[in-house]
């Protein structure tokens, strides 16, 4: 039967005698759906990539409509998310139309895909993690991204990125298969102006200095003509493993962006962005974003055994888990790799672990003091990238640990006036200056810190921060607000439970807060929650700690 024939009259789909086409998708590496020929019918957005993913990865291939308005529109209202939704089905039909009608229905209640005509392929041992690569912009999708984080945690990912268990030998000239170097390609642009290109490309810029703020990630700059476009691959040695591009085109006035992270050798897409309109955003901001993103992507790919060129942003990912045994693995990792050769400026990891180490209960904190502190950070060079972070984590250490706001304000303000948009610092300098007393800077850098830091990995630790600041304002209503979402990105983070107890029970919600206590000691049965009260005190304005300890009394919390 020739084309001709197969187009008249009734359909493929319409013919009982004639197989119905069937699609094999792909849900581990970047998510692919192909023919039974091999042809590629991906679609081309995430956000249709995302919802056919969990229709697919869902029992019977169907879901709840109003499951699917939760995990994507949470903070639209009900019309405009069922507005979203209906738009992403019909689009998402069209994606699908070469298998033919009833493919994916739906109805008031539920959205389903047709599982004979719909197979989800079993991974193989080199496919890589569970939809890798994708992540959305969306303000309503931590529904989406909870599931994610969910089901990549069932697949054997870790919650936090892998930690180095390797001698340090960033400047070594050995190098393996699985070093992870980033190369940065010449912008794709079509027609732009000079002033955009330069636009785009001071993005492009500020991207690359967030990158190298937070790792010792060698970087390799690709974008002069005369370097040839394709690197040689790191197996040789000789180049980068993983390539960013920025693509940038004038739409309705606007100059949009987006980027994509590819791997070197094999050109496998890791990730695409959304595009995103650059004059919507400072670029700071949009810079901000884009590398944590990137780096949370690499870091799905460095195996644990390997060269630690993401030290310090793993190790910092580790310690926000406030994981105890995780916590104990980054101390002795750091100890390991400064005795094999690393920069003495990662002891400023060691301090800041203690922060961690003396609020989650694990071990003995080591004696630490101002003298070593100064002296420590005299000895780092004034050009090294990492300056600011260094900074940073010191400067808190020396409030938490120390009581040394002085010299704390000193080390914020300076990583703040070297890089304004770092997400970590702003997020200390909101925790200071809530200590100060002084509620206004506070929130100016809360805020901050929340535009900059949305798709940190640990975005998490940044709410609680708001469940701090906002509880000490007495607006019990806004910081329960910040810890749930919290704790709804991570529902065992004993640092948002903490916070979400002090909160309700500062509002009065007895039963919540006892609740909350419960589910605290469900995790952590030896962990002294007088013990964290009492140093929570200290740091609390006197008027908040008062009734914070009376509340607690009152509730029978401690």
């Amino acid at each position: 039967m020739n084309d001709g024939q197969l187009h008249s009259g009734n359909s493929v789909a319409d013919d009982p005698f004639i197989p119905r086409p069937c699609a094999f998708a792909r849900l581990h590496g970047p998510f692919r759906l192909h023919l039974s020929d091999g042809t590629d019918i991906t679609p081309t957005s995430p956000l249709r990539i995302a919802i056919l993913a969990v229709l697919l990865s869902a029992p019977e291939l169907c879901k709840a409509r109003r499951s699917l308005l939760d995990m994507f529109w949470s903070c639209e209202t009900p019309a405009k998310a069922s507005a979203n939704l209906r738009t992403a089905l019909y689009l998402l039909k069209q994606d699908l139309a070469v298998l033919g009608e009833g493919v994916l229905t739906s109805n008031r209640s539920r959205v389903a895909l047709c599982p004979e005509r719909l197979k989800v392929q079993d991974p193989g041992a080199a496919d890589g993690m569970f939809l890798e690569g994708v992540d959305l912009s969306l303000p309503g999708c931590d529904g989406f991204e909870e599931w994610l984080r969910d089901s990549r945690a069932a697949d054997v990912q870790p919650d936090a990125p892998p930690v180095s268990k390797t001698h340090w030998n960033a400047s070594s000239p050995a190098r393996n298969a699985q070093r992870i170097e980033l190369g940065v390609l010449p912008l794709l642009q079509a027609n732009l102006s000079e002033s955009c290109i330069n636009e785009a490309d001071g993005i492009v810029d500020a991207t690359i200095r967030v990158v190298s703020l937070t790792t010792f990630l060698s970087l390799h700059d690709l974008r002069d003509r005369d370097v040839p476009v394709v690197p040689l691959p790191i197996r040789n040695g000789n180049g980068p493993s993983h390539l960013l591009q920025a693509v940038a085109e004038r739409r309705d006035g606007n100059l949009m962006m987006r980027f994509r992270l590819t791997e070197a050798v094999n050109q496998r897409i890791l990730w695409i962005s959304d595009p995103v309109n650059a004059s919507d955003l400072e670029p700071e901001e949009l810079a901000a974003m884009t590398a944590e993103i990137i780096l949370r992507n690499l870091a799905t790919v460095s195996l644990p055994d390997e060269s630690p060129n993401l030290f310090p942003w793993t190790a910092i990912a580790g310690l926000f888990s406030l994981d105890p045994q995780m916590i104990s693995t980054v101390e002795t990792q750091i100890d390991h790799m400064i005795q094999n050769g690393a920069p003495a400026e990662l002891e400023c990891l060691l301090l800041f672990a203690q922060v961690f180490k003396q609020n989650e209960g694990v071990e003995a904190v080591r004696p630490m003091s101002s003298e070593r502190l100064c002296q420590l950070l005299s000895e780092i060079s004034a050009s090294s990238p990492l300056l600011p972070l260094w900074h940073s984590v010191a400067g808190y250490s020396a409030h938490m640990l120390l009581g040394q706001n002085d010299l704390a304000d000193m080390l914020l303000e300076s990583a703040h006036s070297s890089a304004p948009g770092l997400s970590l610092n702003l997020d200390h300098l909101a925790v200071i200056r809530m200590m100060q007393g002084d509620f206004a800077q506070a929130e100016s850098a809360f805020w901050r810190c929340q535009k900059n830091g949305a798709h940190s990995p640990w975005r998490y630790t940044y709410d609680v921060t708001g469940a701090m600041i906002f509880m000490a304002k007495g607006d019990y209503k806004l910081a329960l607000s910040f810890a749930n979402r919290a704790l709804f990105r991570k529902p065992r983070f004993i640092g948002a439970l903490r916070y979400a107890m002090a909160g309700s029970a500062l509002a009065g919600n007895t039963g919540d807060a006892r609740r909350l206590r419960a589910r605290i000691r469900q995790l952590r049965p030896d962990y002294d929650l007088a013990e964290w009260t009492d140093r929570m005190v200290q740091r609390t304005p006197i008027d908040l700690s008062r009734r914070l300890v009376r509340s607690f009394e009152q509730n029978g919390l401690i």
